[in-house]
């Protein structure tokens, strides 16, 4: 009993850590000050962030940045193929709430 409540306290504060280092990606104020850029594609799709592999590991950029803007301790070469295949080539992601759904079942 006291391994799972110690499980589901560090999960719980894990996710809460997660949380709060993307929410200060992406502060109530920086909108204003700092606009997030933007990539257009082909299909017209627009995007705010971009998932990808950086140097083994699963990284945040956004818009257009070469440099990744936050970096997980999540070993892409752990991943199923698929999923290292999609971060080389980089996933796009539209908002902060599909941000957060994307980072939680790759470190889940």
């Amino acid at each position: 009993m006291k391994k799972f409540l110690g499980f589901t306290i560090l999960s719980v504060a894990g996710a809460m850590l997660i949380s709060g280092i993307l929410l200060s990606l992406t502060g109530a104020n920086s909108a204003a000050q700092n606009p997030v850029s933007h990539i257009s594609h082909e299909s017209g799709e627009e995007y705010q962030y971009w998932l990808r592999d950086y140097n083994g590991y699963l990284a945040v950029f956004g818009g257009e940045a070469d440099e990744p803007e936050l970096i997980f301790q999540v070993f892409t070469r752990n991943l199923p193929e698929y999923d290292r295949q999609a971060l080389q080539y980089g996933i796009g992601v539209r908002d902060y709430e599909e941000l957060v759904a994307r980072v939680e079942d790759f470190i889940s």
